[in-house]
């Protein structure tokens, strides 16, 4: 028989197949850290997403905190009538892991208290006028968020339960901190609160509560969270923003440094 008929000796497998393993040894020392890169690579363009949508959302709700929104002539801007932003949970370093913002809504329900309310639960009596709907409470809705200032600093916020059209009354959920005179102001606001909320799996998000306990989640992952409310050199105030994400998997974090933003954003016609 010829060489060919005879096929491949043992050795010559035994040698195939070692220059085979070593060929496929050099592949996989390549495809690693290329698969790796590959996974990176989305992971990071997904952080920075992230952090954007993040501030955005932050820097819309504080500008929007600070809006030229006319209360009364009698007393001016209603957004000087109370701060528009707030920083709760303070760190003890002069920065804080919540932050809340009151935002006037432009064309909203607006009224002037007719008379003395008779207590902190009792019902608001608005005027006539000035009043943008006499056909309602002066725009309020039952569920509509309000805020309610007396112009000395005092203010409340809080969920309209009831109207009565006839009598011009309106009814707070709850009570408020104290019973408001006549001349006090009351306009439909958005009442934010950001802070960070932990999920199922122990991990964080930043999430947007509102006045009335709804929670609306902004991103995921988030490692730390902080704001400073301060106030420039010509005394206008604005908020400094703090915002660190991870990885959204525990490999990704091994490969991936958490993304810091941090971000200045100043208030509008806000004291």
């Amino acid at each position: 028989m010829s060489r060919a008929d005879r096929g491949f000796t043992v050795v010559e497998v035994l040698i195939a197949l070692t220059i085979t393993l070593a060929i496929a040894a050099a592949l996989a020392t390549v495809v690693t850290p290329a698969r790796a890169a590959f996974d990176r690579l989305p992971a990071e363009l997904e952080l920075q997403q992230r952090g954007r949508t993040a501030i955005d959302v932050l820097t819309q709700a504080v500008r929007s905190a600070g809006r030229d929104v006319v209360a009364a002539e009698s007393l001016g801007l209603f957004g000087g009538l109370f701060p528009a932003v707030t920083p709760l949970a303070p760190n003890g370093d002069g920065t804080a892991s919540m932050l809340s913002a009151i935002v006037p809504v432009v064309n909203g329900a607006q009224g002037v208290l007719e008379s003395d309310q008779p207590g902190p639960g009792g019902a608001i009596a608005l005027a006539a006028t000035p009043c943008p709907n006499v056909n309602d409470v002066c725009g309020f809705l039952p569920g509509s968020t309000a805020a309610i200032a007396n112009g000395l600093g005092q203010f409340d916020v809080f969920i309209v339960a009831s109207t009565n059209p006839a009598t011009r009354l309106l009814t707070p959920v709850g009570t408020l901190s104290r019973a408001y005179p006549a001349g006090a102001v009351i306009a439909e606001v958005d009442h934010h609160t950001f802070r960070l909320s932990e999920q199922a799996d122990h991990t964080y998000s930043l999430v947007r509560e509102t006045a009335a306990g709804a929670v609306l989640p902004i991103v995921d992952f988030v490692g730390a969270l902080t704001f400073a409310v301060l106030a420039d050199e010509a005394g206008a105030r604005q908020v400094d923003v703090l915002l660190r994400l991870q990885a959204p998997t525990v490999v990704l974090r091994r490969a991936i440094a958490d993304r810091v933003f941090k971000t200045t954003i100043a208030l509008r016609n806000a004291p």
